[in-house]
């Protein structure tokens, strides 16, 4: 994966997958977690990142998937677990291929190994109500973009320290 800690924090190269099926978003959250996010995960060296979205929804949901759009390139600047990290992550609009019946807003399981996360499908309507990471999704879900949208997101109030 395409990481690397350095004495300020860490960088990561992430992909991540927006799945909407009948006016359902799905996402995930780690069991320790207190917020919500996209599935999706680290690009792998040489993986392109539409590859590496598709082989995250296999692995966390085996399932398979296709690439629709790439909807934004973030870089991102923020705090998780009391490090540092700066992010470049590419959003693309996925589709199921074989579409799962959905249960809306009912937990469940993802089949990874060594990694405890919890699935949910939840109305678009209600995205507001949910503490999503990054936070420009909340606002940016029910509103997807024609082409792909940069964007700089900073939550460390100084990037420089």
């Amino acid at each position: 994966m395409i990481c690397f800690d350095s004495e300020k924090g860490r960088f990561n190269f992430r992909s991540a997958a927006v799945v909407i099926q009948n006016d359902h978003i799905l996402i995930h959250r780690a069991v320790k977690d207190d917020f919500w996010a996209l599935p999706g995960g680290r690009v792998e060296l040489f993986e392109t990142s539409e590859d590496a979205v598709k082989r995250e929804i296999a692995e966390e949901i085996g399932a398979k998937c296709v690439v629709q759009r790439q909807l934004w390139q973030v870089e991102s600047f923020f705090e998780y677990n009391s490090k540092r990290f700066h992010e470049l992550g590419n959003y693309y609009l996925v589709s199921l291929i074989d579409q799962p019946a959905i249960e809306s807003e009912i937990d469940f399981k993802g089949i990874e190994e060594d990694v405890h996360l919890i699935f949910r499908w939840i109305p678009l309507s209600k995205v507001s109500q949910y503490k999503l990471k990054p936070e420009f999704l909340i606002e940016k879900l029910t509103d997807l973009p024609e082409s792909i949208e940069p964007l700089i997101i900073n939550e460390i109030e100084s990037c420089n320290e």
